[in-house]
């Protein structure tokens, strides 16, 4: 073999791993985007991530599939993402603290996790109640529950999701105390509030929305701090004798830490774009809940304040962390 031969030969083997290197690179560009949904089909998280999701392959260029990977109050999901590609092919869609693990940490623990990508949306509650129930207004719900202390049930889709922790603020402002249900997913829960197996909810808008017409269920309050333009005739709880109490569930995407922060910024600059067209808008308010947007920064800042707002819930028994 002359010398010739033999460079040329080097040159073509040292280029293979170069041009393996580069095909990996296209494929995770062009692999789906994977949103992971924490929760069953059906619920508040699960309709607001698939109008995100379907979206996002416009504004990102990108096949998306959603998944539902829910358990364990959101954490199944939040592992999953955590344990994930490093390369921003998972997106956790979740609200803002992605597992109740969380709430029993250090706040900043969750960072080793999960890499906040891009705030989403936010939405009141309404605290939803079985027509058979004899309480038409707040006032009426807390004066029975406070003749029968435990006698009257509210579910969540979890334990130490933000449904639960609002109905626990509640509960606080109005110095009552209920039994706590907890479900997987807002779907069973809403039905067992049919059936009457449980006597209230706080949920959102979308989670109620549906039942409302039938007359089936009955909405006492809601915990924004100003009434809903689409139903105007809901008062606040603020209104109905709780001063300042202002509940509001809020969403966000998380990606696995150590993501480059240059494919972060990709996928939040994507998202961005998304919630700024009308079509999203006009989606996201039939389904009462309010397109935010911003930045990683501003999406961290949210989740810290949560859980560090959250850690008197836990020291007073309110909210179980040792699933």
């Amino acid at each position: 073999m002359n010398r010739r031969t033999l460079l040329k030969q080097l040159a073509i083997g040292s280029m293979a791993p170069m041009a393996l290197t580069l095909s990996r690179m296209a494929v995770a560009r062009e692999a789906p985007l994977r949103v992971i949904v924490p929760f069953p089909p059906g619920g508040g998280t699960d309709v607001l991530g698939r109008v995100i999701a379907a979206t996002l392959e416009g504004a990102l260029d990108r096949s998306v599939i959603v998944e539902n990977k829910p358990g364990a109050s959101g954490m199944l999901g939040a592992d999953y993402t955590a344990n994930g590609a490093k390369d921003g092919s998972v997106l956790l869609f979740a609200g803002l603290v992605p597992s109740v693990r969380y709430y029993a940490r250090p706040p900043e623990d969750v960072l080793k996790q999960l890499a906040p990508v891009c705030p989403i949306a936010r939405s009141p509650y309404m605290v939803a109640v079985n027509s058979d129930l004899p309480a038409k207004t707040l006032a009426e719900l807390v004066a029975q529950a406070k003749r029968e202390p435990k006698g009257l049930t509210f579910g969540s889709p979890g334990n130490a999701t933000p449904q639960h922790l609002a109905t626990e603020l509640l509960q606080a402002a109005c110095g009552i105390d209920m039994l706590h249900v907890p479900y997987r997913g807002t779907g069973p829960m809403m039905t067992d509030l049919l059936g009457g197996q449980i006597q209230l909810v706080v949920a959102t808008v979308a989670a109620v929305e549906p039942y409302l017409k039938s007359g089936r269920l009955r909405v006492l309050a809601v915990t924004s701090r100003e009434r809903l333009a689409k139903y105007p005739d809901i008062p606040t709880i603020a209104e109905s004798g709780y001063a300042g109490f202002d509940a509001q569930i809020q969403f966000g995407t998380y990606c696995a830490a150590g993501t480059p922060e240059a494919t972060i910024a990709a996928l939040n600059q994507g998202i961005n774009r998304a919630l700024q067209t009308d079509a999203v808008h006009a989606k996201l308010a039939e389904q009462g809940f309010q397109p935010t947007g911003g930045t990683p920064q501003q999406l961290q800042q949210a989740l810290l304040s949560e859980i560090r707002d959250v850690a008197g819930l836990v020291k007073a028994g309110k909210v179980r962390v040792d699933l």
